[in-house]
């Protein structure tokens, strides 16, 4: 843990409402450190001041970005030259920011096309976007400058990349995708920071059960499946008008954010797009048993787990075309959607994946979980599918250059689409015979390194109990001793 009496800066999660806010009590009381929050709206911060106002040192909106970016801009060449003088400094382009930003890197969403617009992303200009990033980098850059934090919680892309210049450590609570286990991220690619595979002799734990989909799955699945119903669209329909009066009227800042048309229709799309890919017509697992295929798993868009965690490649479709082609004659490509993507995919997404003769849609109610064990092979940019097959295994061919589970013999790295037919040969004809124990020596690993949040639910986030708190302040503790102040060569190799 950073010294006695120390700084840190904390930005709001209100995924991880109650852990955040846990930890930040506990550093305050234990470690006598002074806790800055940062909220992304005004409601926010009243939130955290009238429940938690005694926990933090200060609370601050951080909305400089999208406020400079409704800002004119009276003196373009100066934004141009401000803009350059930090790529410079923080080695990274102005642009490479925007992607993971849904508002202002929607343009790199392509397979999120019909995500809902809003007021930022449609009446913000170039210029007034370079403004925005000067403005936020000059706001984290001045926080920095103030309150010289020996720590960063759940920091921004922009703070991360800040961050890296000054060899500020940063942890971010991040899932394990396995039961409810999590790690502390060092940056914002979810990098663990260390080499589990030299972690995996020394795993304290050597054979772990692997036999249900990521913690939170199944409740997810089942609000999807009450919500894509017609009268309960409707009912969504309905509360979202009345819920768009109340901001106004309420002068909130949501808003001012997406167009309530935008809304609706994104709403009626979730419904269409759900009868489509739940058809009956479509296959499920048993009419893919005893037949050869290859499985890929569609990521949504705009998310971070696509625009942030893999910003070197982002086309699903280009990737589809691309195994679609070099597959041997005898295999198919297993297609399935992800059910927070319904609605946001271009007009003709759909079509275009089924002009593949050697493609083919699943039933997206069927658990992707158990269409790994199935599959010969798993093809993913960073999805959860990489993962299990990693774990259970199986081949995984893997466009992502920050996974975490990249080490494992059995999993096949794309930096070069030209590589493709090559990785597949392998990954279908190669026998993996350690591929398995290598699967659960990983997994102990990963155990090994993160902790258990026991009962948290992402449906009820203030609710966390103290042994839980215990258990994260703990890991973290041992994580900072642990790890160097400033991230490794593996963990800086991307300026992105």
């Amino acid at each position: 843990m950073p010294e006695h009496g120390t700084t840190v800066l904390l930005l709001a999660h209100s995924q991880y409402l109650g852990v955040y806010t846990g930890i930040a009590k506990k550093l305050r009381e234990q470690h006598d450190a002074k806790v800055h929050l940062y909220t992304s709206t005004i409601q926010e911060a009243d939130y955290y001041r009238d429940r938690h106002g005694d926990t933090f040192a200060s609370i601050t909106v951080a909305g400089a970005l999208y406020a400079a970016c409704r800002e004119p801009v009276e003196d373009e060449a100066a934004v141009i030259d401000a803009a350059r003088c930090n790529e410079a400094e923080l080695g990274v382009a102005i642009n490479q920011l925007a992607v993971s930003d849904r508002h202002l890197g929607r343009g790199y969403a392509l397979g999120g096309f019909k995500h809902p617009r809003s007021r930022i992303s449609e009446e913000t200009s170039y210029i007034q976007m370079l403004n925005g990033y000067n403005t936020i980098i000059d706001f984290w850059r001045r926080e920095l400058d103030e309150k010289q934090p020996a720590l960063l919680l759940n920091a921004s892309k922009v703070l991360c990349v800040l961050a890296r210049t000054r060899d500020i450590p940063v942890r971010i609570l991040t899932g394990s995708r396995y039961k409810n286990y999590y790690y502390w991220a060092v940056n914002e690619f979810l990098e663990t920071g260390v080499s589990l595979e030299n972690r995996m002799a020394g795993a304290t734990i050597t054979d772990l059960p692997f036999d249900e989909p990521v913690a939170g799955y199944t409740a997810f699945r089942k609000k999807f499946d009450s919500e894509k119903e017609f009268l309960r669209t409707a009912r969504r329909t309905a509360y979202m008008v009345l819920r768009q009066v109340y901001w106004s009227l309420r002068g909130f800042e949501k808003a001012r954010g997406y167009y309530l048309t935008e809304n609706i229709r994104y709403l009626w799309r979730q419904y269409r797009d759900s009868a489509r890919m739940t058809d009956p017509n479509l296959p499920v697992l048993n009419d893919l048993i005893g037949k050869p295929f290859v499985f890929f798993t569609l990521a949504t868009e705009p998310e971070i787990a696509l625009q942030q965690l893999s910003p070197e490649y982002l086309s699903q479709l280009s990737c589809i075309q691309g195994i679609c082609r070099c597959l041997p004659a005898n295999y198919t490509l297993v297609v399935k959607e992800h059910h927070t993507a319904l609605g946001r995919r271009p007009t003709d997404f759909y079509r275009q994946i089924a002009e593949f003769k050697n493609a083919t849609f699943m039933n997206m109610s069927e658990p992707g979980f158990n269409v790994v064990k199935e599959a010969a092979a798993v093809v993913t940019i960073t999805g959860t599918a990489g993962f299990e097959a990693a774990v259970m295994g199986k081949p995984a061919i893997v466009f992502g250059r920050h996974v975490i589970y990249q080490e494992l013999p059995h999993v096949l790295q794309i930096r070069d689409e030209g590589a493709l037919a090559e990785a597949l040969d392998a990954a279908l004809n190669q026998t993996w015979d350690q591929a398995p124990r290598n699967g659960k020596r990983f997994l102990a690993a990963l155990v090994d390194f993160s902790f258990d949040l026991g009962s948290y639910s992402q449906w009820t986030p203030e609710v966390v109990e103290q042994d839980t708190i215990d258990r994260a302040l703990n890991n973290l503790n041992e994580n900072l001793s642990t790890l160097p102040s400033h991230l490794t060569a593996a963990t800086r190799r991307q300026a992105l």
